[in-house]
């Protein structure tokens, strides 16, 4: 299966970049992959928000091949890069589903493959609109008006009575 690899590394280090590629290249084949092209410089862009200091990067990215059993390699691929001090931030994804709406269906989430919700996850119950409150609800306003309101001073009192009374 063909991924691609998009990676930044900081603007003074455009200048080596010859050997952070080389380094790149490294990292893919010791993990079972193969280069299905050179790099592709992007170029010098501005950063949207500055990462460690720095507004400008240097972008860059390639395709590589995984196949069998060397597909479960890219966890570790992502852990190498990421320890690699020259690259500032890294993403890989498989090439065929590049240029996709993520909303589309391109992509799978895990509901939709088993039919089953994830795990831990619980739903939010809907919450009615203002709108669709029925007409009296103007009534249920006014009896909590009539109510008195506590003041500070009577609840320190209150919170001191339970603290007392609980065994410790």
């Amino acid at each position: 299966m063909e991924y691609e690899l998009l990676f930044f590394t900081t603007a003074p280090n455009e200048d080596k970049i010859g050997l952070i590629k080389k380094d790149i290249t490294e990292i893919l084949e010791s993990q079972g992959g193969k280069m299905a092209g050179d790099f592709s410089d992007i170029g010098k862009r501005k950063l949207a928000y500055p990462i460690k200091r720095n507004t400008h990067a240097f972008f860059s990215f390639v395709r590589f091949e995984l196949e069998g059993e060397s597909r479960q390699n890219i966890p570790e691929i992502g852990k190498r890069l990421g320890l690699y001090g020259n690259i500032m931030r890294h993403i890989i994804v498989r090439a065929s589903e590049i240029g996709k709406p993520i909303i589309s269906g391109g992509i799978k989430f895990e509901e939709e493959r088993t039919g089953m919700k994830p795990r831990g996850r619980r739903e939010r119950p809907v919450r009615p609109l203002q709108a669709e409150k029925p007409a009296g609800s103007g009534e249920e306003t006014k009896s909590d008006e009539g109510k008195s309101k506590t003041s500070l001073s009577e609840l320190d009192e209150k919170l001191s009575e339970i603290l007392e009374e609980t065994p410790s």
